[in-house]
């Protein structure tokens, strides 16, 4: 009886064995590891992608989904095409996380981050990469160096610091390519490698070696767009650094020359033309100037602008011009320098760090029974001075969420001034002189709230959550030109022209209770300003005064939101 139960079990064993290697031997199996190879290893990513989307994923099993989600998010990312959401790349994820295809797992995560890099979540971006180093099978090289390289990437991408952890990932991801022989990211790496050393005092002297390095591999896999793009950094590492204008006109010429039909960059030519202007040769600095592409990017503006300048200076001799389009510049450079959350991303990457290092620790520890014991009075001492500390840590808290409140709100709040100020030129366009008055009263406050937002950006970084909110408050406790001027009375002029005159109906739904200070708060809400202009522009010291008083406006509004008022007049 027993052989036979016996035989009846390796029978059942034998008949699932040849169940799942028909399985993972199916057509459509087969044809998606074919539509892998394409991807992954000709790099045919339009031609990948076209096959995937002549497939009908509707009738797939769970292994196929899967699959298809993580070579579809793939292609995706590698033909530009930006992925709003993570549901596909998820099902491949939530699927791999509990595989034994470590391979897929790894490369789910990486294309996981890649989604939330696009859709602009860094944060979410950093951990995914991470994980995906993390967990990467040793010998699965490609795929953990591809992790570091994308993390270099996305940190060097960043405006403000985060120099030194790009360098590292970009040098981990370098060798890791040099052992498997890739040398396309090899080239990559060179290149991110080179551009940061460029703003490394420390390191000018490498960035030439590094960057004809990257030009000789490219120039060998015949790969012209990172022939191009080490020719241009060349070029503007000559002319911004070196201030040597040959050698930037030489490294210029021959990145532009590069088939247009491959890249045309809008910054090879700006850089070009800024090289001809420092050597005297304004008209070639036209013709390339003429000839550029249109900028595309806040970065390629930046560059135009500051090519302005030089011209105006240099060819035109107009200073004043010349100061208006570095004005110009800067106040894009600012912009971009708010944009950085590189203060977010160091502290996920602490966070990965210091888990990886007790993982380490405990997995070491483990070996000793005694360790354990170690551990439960730290963990008892930790709480015991957690229940201690509790009322001043909330408190403290609390100051520093309003604080990294404040800090987020920053980039906004510089947004809706710059926005109110085009509302004020199209504004002066329609209305008489009677008006211009008004006008031009209202744009010198603005100003002085610029310049206020601008003040408090350099904080922002200058300081900690704490150190940022004293100083906050002791700007708000300046003497506030605003209220000894006619800014109120303009400003609600321009709101009620704009707005079809909806403080005076804001004044009527209320039944005439709303006080001077409200109107004026209903007002600035109504230009679209953040919680930090009106805070600056209101005189208060509490980011929760803001919140208060729009409830306030509201319940003499009848509404339960201030944006069920507001909405219909700014459509």
């Amino acid at each position: 009886m027993t052989r036979f139960w016996n035989i009846i079990i390796s029978f059942a064993a034998i008949f699932t064995l040849v169940l799942t290697g028909c399985h993972h031997g199916s057509a459509t199996m087969r044809e998606l590891a074919d539509i892998d190879s394409t991807l992954t290893v000709s790099r045919q990513y339009e031609t990948a992608l076209h096959r995937l989307d002549s497939l009908q994923p509707d009738g797939f099993n769970k292994e196929e989904r899967a699959y298809y989600s993580l070579l579809l998010t793939q292609a995706h990312y590698k033909c530009f095409v930006d992925d709003t959401t993570d549901s596909v790349i998820n099902i491949a994820v939530d699927y791999y996380k509990n595989s034994n295809d470590h391979e897929k797992r790894t490369r789910s995560l990486i294309y996981q981050g890649a989604v939330y890099e696009v859709m602009g979540d860094l944060e979410k971006a950093v951990e995914s990469y991470k994980k995906a180093d993390e967990t990467a099978d040793e010998s699965d090289l490609e795929n953990k160096a591809y992790a570091k390289l994308r993390l270099g990437v996305l940190y060097q991408s960043q405006i403000v610091g985060a120099n030194t952890i790009a360098l590292d990932k970009l040098k981990e991801a370098l060798s890791e390519y040099k052992k498997v022989g890739d040398k396309h990211y090899e080239i990559v790496c060179l290149t991110s490698i080179g551009g940061l050393y460029r703003n490394i005092e420390e390191k000018q002297d490498s960035v030439v070696i590094i960057l004809k390095e990257a030009i000789e591999l490219a120039k060998n896999q015949n790969d012209q767009y990172h022939i191009f793009a080490n020719l241009f950094l060349l070029s503007e590492y000559y002319i911004v650094r070196k201030h040597d204008y040959q050698a930037a006109k030489k490294y210029g010429l021959q990145a532009v020359s590069v088939d247009k039909a491959i890249i045309d960059h809008p910054r090879a030519h700006y850089r070009l033309a800024s090289s001809y202007i420092f050597l005297g040769q304004s008209d070639s600095a036209l013709f390339y100037l003429k000839n550029a592409p249109v900028a595309s990017s806040a970065m390629d503006s930046i560059v135009y602008f500051e090519l302005m300048s030089d011209l105006e200076h240099l060819h035109w001799k107009d200073d004043g011009m010349s100061k208006y389009y570095i004005q110009i510049a800067h106040s894009i450079a600012d912009s971009l320098t708010l944009n950085g959350l590189n203060h977010r991303l160091l502290t996920i990457e602490k966070k990965y760090d210091l888990q990886l290092a007790e993982l380490n620790k405990v997995k070491y520890q483990s070996r000793w029974r005694g360790a354990l014991l170690v551990v439960a009075l730290l963990a008892l001492l930790a709480l015991a001075s957690t229940f201690l500390a509790s009322r001043y840590r909330n408190r403290l808290k609390m100051k520093q969420n309003e604080a990294e409140m404040l800090k987020a709100d920053l980039d906004d709040s510089l947004a809706s001034l710059q926005q109110v100020q085009k509302q004020l030129d199209t504004y002066e366009q329609q209305v008489g002189n009677e008006k211009k008055q008004q006008s031009d009263e209202l744009r010198a406050i603005i100003s002085q709230q610029i310049d206020a937002v601008h003040q408090l950006m350099v904080w922002s970084y200058q300081f900690d959550s704490e150190k940022f909110a004293s100083k906050f408050k002791e700007m708000m406790s300046l003497p506030d030109t605003t209220h000894d001027s006619t800014y109120w009375s303009n400003l609600q002029t321009l709101v009620n022209d704009l707005h079809d005159n909806i403080l005076d109906k804001a004044q009527e739904a209320a039944g005439g209770t709303l006080s001077d200070s409200e109107l004026n708060l209903l007002a600035l809400y109504c230009c679209g300003f953040s919680r930090t202009v009106i805070m600056v522009a209101m005189g208060y010291k509490h980011i929760g005064t803001v919140y208060n008083k729009k409830f306030q406006i509201a319940q003499k509004l009848h509404v339960t939101d201030l944006d069920d008022f507001v909405g219909p007049y700014q459509r």
